[in-house]
């Protein structure tokens, strides 16, 4: 991703997920850069964004490297909550939730592949099982609620 574009890098990322390059990079740096304390070296990203990330074209501030680890998170619970109501509210059935799950797990392989990184085949089923227990738990939850 190194010799792309920020668009290009979006364009990318809104084929597979609701991210922009912003939110991507953003939790990638969050996630890698902790301080003692295990919190985010929010400031310290900001300012070194541009030599961090070649398609990043400005430094941020704190709170603009903070608003876009916020979004992220927004997005990734809304994401979430999308697909699973539709199962939950029987707008598609369980066939098509595996359907779904598989094609999730490709694209999944997909992103991770195109950062560099490696997936070991037993991933799939590790995040199918994932999956799985998640639903499970959606279940007893909801079981709670109602009773």
């Amino acid at each position: 991703m190194d010799n792309k574009k920020y668009l290009e890098v979006t364009r990318f990322l809104k084929t597979t997920t609701h991210l922009t390059a912003r939110e991507w990079v953003i939790a990638h740096l969050c996630a890698g850069f902790k301080d003692n304390s295990n919190r985010s070296e929010m400031t310290w990203i900001g300012a070194n964004l541009k030599e961090l990330v070649p398609f990043m074209d400005k430094d941020y501030t704190r709170q603009e490297v903070s608003n876009a680890r916020s979004t992220f998170k927004k997005k990734v619970q809304r994401s979430g909550t999308t697909f699973f109501y539709a199962y939950y509210a029987g707008l598609i059935s369980q066939e098509e939730m595996i359907t779904m799950i598989h094609k999730i797990v490709k694209d999944l392989k997909k992103l991770i592949e195109t950062e560099g990184g490696d997936v070991p085949t037993e991933h799939a089923t590790e995040v199918q099982m994932l999956v799985a227990d998640v639903l499970r738990k959606i279940n007893e939850a909801m079981e709670e609620e109602y009773f």
